[in-house]
This record gives C-alpha cells, sequence and structure tokens, in this order.
C-alpha cells in the first residue's frame, strides 16, 4: 500500500517538474500540475455535480416525505428508498467521486510539503512558496501583501464553491462562519499549498456554474420540476 502511495506522490513530483522546465516558476508549475489533475479527474466531478444538484432539486419532495411519515421511520425508510429509485438518483452519489479524487489531493500536498527545491523558490518575484503569511506578516505589511491577496483569494473561492451547491439558507450562513475559519487555515500554509488550493476551487467554481448550467437548461428542455 505504501508504495503504490509513494509511487502517487513519485508520479506527481514526476508531472511537476516537467512543466516547471517549460515556464522556469514553480508557483505557475503548480497551478498546471493542478489543471492536469483536474483535467483527469473531470468525469468524476461532473457527476458528482450533477448527482448534488439532482439531490438539491429534489430536496423539497424528500422533506414532505420525511414530514408525512416522521412517526413511522420504517414506513419512512422504504419509501425514500422507492423514491430515490422512481427519480433514478443515488443519494451518496455525490460522495463516491470525492472519495476517489482524496488520495490525489492528500498526495499533491504531501508532495509539495517535502519538495524542497519548490519551498526555496521564488514565484512571480512575489512571495516564497515555502512561506507562510504569518511570517510574512512579520517582516512588514510590505511583503505581507501579496501573501494576504493570497489569503482573501482562498476564503473567497472556497465560499463561493460552497454558496454555489447550496441553496439552504442555513448552509450558506454556516459557510459565512467558516471564512475566518479558511483566513486561519491560509495564515498559516505555506504559499504553494494555497496556490494549489486557490487553482482547485476556482475550477471547481468554474466547472459547476458550466456544469449546472447544461443539467438546468436538459431539465427545461425535458420538462422536469419540481
Amino acid at each position: 500500500m505504501m508504495s503504490l502511495w509513494n509511487g502517487l506522490i513519485d508520479l506527481l513530483k514526476d508531472v511537476l517538474q516537467f512543466f516547471y522546465l517549460y515556464v522556469n516558476d514553480y508557483g505557475v508549475a503548480i497551478i498546471l500540475l493542478t489543471v492536469a489533475i483536474r483535467i483527469v479527474i473531470l468525469p468524476l466531478t461532473i457527476k458528482q455535480t450533477k448527482s448534488m444538484y439532482e439531490m438539491q432539486r429534489l430536496q423539497p419532495k424528500l422533506k414532505e416525505l420525511q414530514e408525512k411519515y416522521k412517526d413511522n421511520k420504517e414506513k419512512l425508510q422504504k419509501e425514500m428508498l422507492k423514491f430515490y429509485s422512481e427519480h433514478k438518483v443515488n443519494p451518496f452519489g455525490g460522495c463516491f467521486p470525492l472519495l476517489l479524487q482524496m488520495p490525489v489531493f492528500f498526495a499533491l500536498f504531501q508532495m509539495l510539503m517535502k519538495n524542497e527545491d519548490l519551498l526555496r523558490a521564488t514565484s512571480l518575484g512575489l512571495f516564497e512558496l515555502g512561506k507562510r503569511p504569518s511570517v510574512a506578516f512579520s517582516e512588514g505589511i510590505v511583503f505581507f501583501i501579496p501573501y494576504l491577496v493570497l489569503i482573501v483569494l482562498m476564503a473567497l473561492t472556497t465560499y463561493i464553491q460552497q454558496k454555489m451547491m447550496s441553496s439552504d439558507p442555513q448552509q450558506q450562513r454556516m459557510g459565512l462562519m467558516m471564512l475566518p475559519l479558511m483566513v486561519f487555515f491560509g495564515w498559516t500554509l505555506p504559499t504553494g499549498v494555497l496556490l494549489y488550493w486557490i487553482t482547485t476551487n476556482t475550477w471547481t467554481i468554474a466547472q459547476q456554474y458550466v456544469t449546472l448550467r447544461l443539467a438546468k437548461q436538459a431539465e427545461v428542455g425535458n420538462g422536469k420540476g419540481n
């Protein structure tokens, strides 16, 4: 198992070095590597987005069932299984592709943290990829500004991504409450990891926008409704 894990990390490192040979900037190479990974797992993430949208669209009907059979748990379970079967949806359809992606994301994170050449590098003449914003802040506000921009972008793109996939006001409020936590994470992470995170979020936002737009158009064309 460890050999597979280390092999995945080495593969990601080789791809990063491949991009670096062409752009001569590790920051840009991280962005290109992240985009390459997202392209490879694109079919999975599209499936995940569609499944999450379909479950969101059916939430009002599910809540009706839950209210109708709230005093009969066994009947509720049977009716919900029947409901899923009739609408051809899998309540776990949005989770499975995400679980398949996690090993890649963790391997990439570990590779970035262990790549000494990358952590010592400077990207775009603005920031050191191995430096944490907390350290940059201690060196003065002028040095901290580029890192502050990255923290803000990371927090905002994380919030926008979450907001796009939920119309529930309560979940959206929770997303807002999570913003300070995202800022804290950004404060403690190396800049190279922040670049990866921002690129992933930005790609996901664009992908969700296109996928959801196409799903809604298909829904209208098929005469579906809530």
